[in-house]
């Protein structure tokens, strides 16, 4: 006798209220953490190309934008994260499942605090803030589309044709940026030990 191996399909838009409010806040902290990530790579590119720059003041408006960025990012990612748990509750029973876009919510959550406390905390200041912030956008861009091309999981759309070459190229970029930005650092290092 045959019978059906396939599992129930589960809901997931049980409601269309979850989808817009969780979908919206979180797409705003994601954005926000890669145009904090944008400004890091400003300060960065300034800082080597523009070494002799006068004006202080540009270094602490994009510093400061970095940073405010971060905190808004921060707060939107955590709500829509937290709502996206809420959701996954009504749907599927389940509050958190250790799934791949799950985690890499909280990796997002996490990168940004970590950046926030080592500022506080007086362990990093424009360079470390602007570096923290670069890497970050790295695991943003993993966290919201790579995590796609793995196939697996509850969050696993699909539609990921030409998405694989984009997020590498967005890596390269970001590696390449951090690596300039660490030459730039050494520079301004070793012009201070030369005062």
């Amino acid at each position: 006798k045959a019978t059906d191996t396939l599992e129930p399909l589960q809901a997931v838009l049980n409601t269309n209220f979850w989808l817009s409010i969780h979908v919206t806040t979180i797409n705003i902290g994601y954005a926000a953490g890669l145009l904090a990530s944008g400004f890091a790579a400003v300060y960065l590119i300034a800082r080597l190309f523009d070494p002799a720059r006068r004006d202080a003041g540009f270094y602490k408006t994009v510093t400061g934008c970095t940073y405010g960025l971060i905190c808004f990012g921060l707060l939107f990612s955590l709500i829509g994260t937290i709502l996206g748990g809420l959701w996954a509750n009504d749907s599927w029973g389940r509050f958190w499942g250790w799934d791949p876009k799950e985690n890499g919510a909280l990796m997002i959550v996490l990168g940004n605090l970590v950046i926030l406390h080592a500022r506080l905390g007086g362990y990093i200041k424009e360079f470390g803030i602007a570096m923290l912030t670069l890497l970050n956008g790295a695991v943003i861009a993993f966290s919201w589309w790579h995590v796609n091309l793995l196939g697996v999981g509850l969050h696993s759309y699909g539609f990921t044709s030409g998405v694989k070459e984009v997020v590498f190229m967005f890596y390269y970029v970001t590696l390449a940026i951090a690596a300039l930005g660490v030459v730039a650092w050494l520079r301004a290092r070793w012009h201070q030990e030369d005062q």
